[in-house]
């Protein structure tokens, strides 16, 4: 059951973190009133816990297929070396070879390996935006569901500012201990 002092006790609690908040994230009274009231029956630290182990994994999966884009190109340069390390066997076992032929190959295998280069250094940038619109989709997510729990000042956005607060506010939530 919710008591008058387990509201009181988080308002407390979250205005002494509020007095030491950098200007722009300070919590208004009224904040911190809707706050501490959000907080008081323990169902918003089951969502955020929960919102928490949904960003872990998600992140952890993405940094598991990033892993495998660089193993792919690392198995690509290996490949590239094994062949280009044969051509050159087999250009130095001819008995026409010229060595104007032996700086045609080194440059046709430099030429090789800057194009794998390129193609691994796209490929990774691609992903990468891509990581960076799935994080901004989840974050998005995360705001509505933190609305929908009652937390003052949750709602989608992209303005810098809001987000800081936001950010701060649920910093203060996670110091706070869980009601019983």
């Amino acid at each position: 059951m919710v008591t008058a002092d387990t509201k009181q006790t988080y308002l407390e609690k979250i205005a002494a973190r509020n007095s030491s908040a950098p200007k722009d994230c300070s919590l208004s009274y009224a904040e911190m009133e809707k706050l501490a009231e959000s907080l008081s029956d323990g169902t918003v630290f089951g969502i955020i816990s929960e919102l928490k182990e949904i960003q872990e994994i998600k992140l952890s999966n993405l940094s598991n297929e990033r892993n495998t884009v660089v193993k792919s190109f690392q198995e690509k340069k290996e490949e590239l070396e094994t062949s280009q390390g044969q051509d050159y066997e087999e250009m130095m076992a001819d008995e026409n070879f010229r060595p104007s032929d032996e700086e045609r190959l080194l440059k046709k295998f430099k030429s090789e390996s800057t194009v794998l280069e390129a193609q691994e250094k796209e490929a990774l940038q691609q992903f990468d935006l891509g990581v960076l619109e799935q994080l901004d989709k989840q974050v998005e997510d995360q705001q509505k569901y933190l609305d929908i729990a009652g937390i003052p000042g949750m709602r989608e956005t992209t303005d810098r500012l809001t987000i800081k607060k936001q950010m701060f506010m649920l910093s203060v939530i996670e110091s706070l201990p869980q009601p019983e």
